[in-house]
């Protein structure tokens, strides 16, 4: 089989179906290698690093992290079915703040799901497709995408047939994990300049979108799916949990899907209670002890009990939230009303103890979302995001606080978890 246009000065050569790299080699010899953002999995320098981060806080940034910048070799497609993607900006996510201070219980359901050795960390991206195999579909060279599909699934293991949560699209629930390799697993990710991707990751940006808006649309899926997860009806009152991101992503993809249900946010700071409001919340609370807001605002009741135990009787319709710690758990079982409905959208790999007898008491409806999928009618959180974008019912502008260039992560870490004084929203890293 001949070669085919590509966008590098070397040839691309494909051979069965497989697609080989020529003159990858610098000219001393060496690979060629790049910078990547990545964690290694090890229990050895996850044990060390959890005895550090209570002497450092910012431990996880230093040299005894399992998490680490560093030379990688420079990522090749391993077969025709994989492309090559320039990145050219990638938000920095909280589970991407989770991985580099490794805030990771080992004994939680997650740690002991089939992982891989090494994990690239960025995947609220947009970047340009720069090569091609010969079987990557309607993808090429210059197409702008956005990561879709982040963690191993029968899509990039090729597994036929795929497993059956992967073939209804919900590619974030692969039953298949662990029973087969990545056919590359040195591939890059969002903060590395250049990443591999099999043909199902890229989503395919639309010409109406611009970059900021491309680099939101990851969460803006999220979101959408969490909202589509307990969509809100007609008059409903809804409580979103945390003005952060997926916070302020939640309450606008609501207001786009639900425009008919009333909407509040629950927020820790000033800031991000004003943009909850110009997001589409009828108001945002900044409390310490939201309880009375919380029962005016749903027409409930709070209740004090022993100790401290404080409850809502006739609470919120549908609860989102979007923190998914313990606390907010805990506190979202307690604001929804009988028969009322909770989505738990934030990650927490650190789990303890909460008080879940409102699930029974109250006959409560709990979900959870990894993530993104394919929703009701075939849609994926994807063309879902990116529609809502494009027809202007979810607007962004303002959402990008800070911009970094990619050496100076260590800044934006720090930016990303002091947020009371930087009063940052989504942080971005530029290449």
């Amino acid at each position: 089989m001949g070669c085919r246009k590509h966008g590098y000065d070397h040839e691309l050569h494909t051979r069965d179906g497989c697609l080989n790299l020529a003159n990858t080699m610098q000219p001393n010899g060496r690979e060629a290698a790049v910078k990547a953002l990545y964690f290694d999995n090890n229990i050895g320098k996850l044990a060390a690093l959890q005895v550090l981060s209570k002497i450092d806080r910012f431990a996880g940034l230093g040299p005894f992290s399992p998490a680490r910048y560093g030379e990688v070799a420079d990522p090749r497609p391993p077969n025709g079915r994989w492309l090559k993607v320039r990145n050219k900006a990638c938000g920095l996510c909280g589970s991407d703040v989770h991985f580099i201070f490794m805030d990771m219980d080992p004994r939680c359901y997650v740690a002991a799901t089939p992982g891989i050795k090494r994990k690239f960390l960025g995947h609220e991206t947009v970047g340009e497709v720069v090569e091609l195999g010969d079987d990557c579909g309607d993808f090429r060279l210059g197409d702008r995408v956005a990561l879709r599909i982040d963690w191993p699934s029968c899509f990039q293991m090729e597994i036929e047939p795929p497993c059956p949560q992967c073939s209804a699209g919900n590619y974030m629930l692969c039953e298949n994990l662990g029973l087969a390799e990545l056919p590359i697993l040195e591939n890059g990710g969002g903060f590395s300049p250049y990443m591999v991707l099999h043909r199902s990751q890229p989503f395919k940006v639309p010409e109406s979108l611009s970059d900021d808006e491309a680099v939101l649309l990851e969460p803006l899926a999220c979101a959408a799916h969490g909202v589509m997860s307990q969509l809100p009806r007609p008059n409903e009152k809804v409580l979103v949990i945390g003005s952060g991101t997926i916070g302020l992503l939640t309450v606008a993809a609501a207001r786009a899907l639900a425009p008919e249900s009333e909407i509040y946010a629950l927020a820790r700071h000033p800031f991000q209670a004003e943009a909850a409001i110009r997001l589409g919340a009828r108001e945002a609370i900044v409390s310490r002890d939201p309880y009375e807001a919380l029962a005016r605002i749903s027409g409930g009741r709070a209740l004090s009990g022993y100790f401290g135990n404080r409850i809502l009787i006739g609470g919120f319709d549908v609860v989102f939230d979007s923190v998914g710690t313990d606390a907010s758990i805990q506190d979202a079982l307690r604001w929804a009303r009988a028969k009322g409905r909770v989505s738990i959208l934030g990650i927490n790999f650190r789990p303890g103890k909460i008080d879940y007898t409102p699930i029974w008491n109250q006959e409560l409806s709990v979900t959870g979302i990894n993530c993104h999928a394919n929703e009701s009618g075939g849609e994926s959180s994807f063309d879902l995001a990116a529609r809502l974008l494009s027809e202007g019912r979810v607007d962004v502008a303002g959402l990008i606080t800070h911009r970094f260039p990619m050496e100076d992560y260590r800044e934006a870490v720090k930016t990303f978890v002091s947020k009371k004084s930087t009063k940052a929203i989504k942080i971005v890293l530029e290449h």
